[in-house]
């Protein structure tokens, strides 16, 4: 049997959103999509996504495997989902908080990573917005992890 060994970001996406999917149950009626696709997606949805990963620099010439990975959670919400926009929003933030809680359980997402280890992962930052009748936050995430051995 042959193990198919994928890129840093591909495994972040897919650990990140395997983790997501363990604890459905925080964002009933949220299907969580991994990375850029040219799926039809509609609100409301979590957007899980490795946008960027660099060899660890602390590590100098020699990061053998080791990566830094920027990585952000979209979480976006209609204005529409409730009967009045103030509730909207209040249930938009309490899936920004539920998101925010799954990213949090660093130890169980290390269990959920797919390939190779995740080392650490902390929050840098939390962006809001609203456009289009959507609300939406960008939750932006440092990450420290390692491609399994060849």
């Amino acid at each position: 049997m042959t193990t198919t060994l994928y890129g840093i970001r591909t495994i972040a996406e897919q650990s990140v959103g395997a983790w997501f999917a363990t604890n459905s149950a925080l964002l009933p009626g949220v299907p969580v999509n991994l990375g850029q696709t040219a799926d039809i997606r509609s609100v409301p949805m979590v957007i899980v996504h490795a946008e960027s990963a660099m060899g660890a620099g602390d590590l100098g010439a020699y990061w053998l495997g080791n990566y830094e990975i920027t990585f952000k959670v979209y979480v976006y919400s209609s204005a529409d989902d409730a009967a009045d926009g103030a509730e909207a929003l209040a249930l938009h933030r309490a899936r920004v908080e539920a998101a925010t809680a799954i990213m949090q359980d660093v130890e169980g997402l290390k269990s959920a990573w797919t390939q190779g280890s995740l080392y650490g992962s902390w929050q840098v930052s939390d962006d809001e917005g609203v456009a289009d009748r959507r609300f939406g936050n960008v939750l932006t995430y440092t990450m420290f992890a390692v491609l399994p051995p060849a």
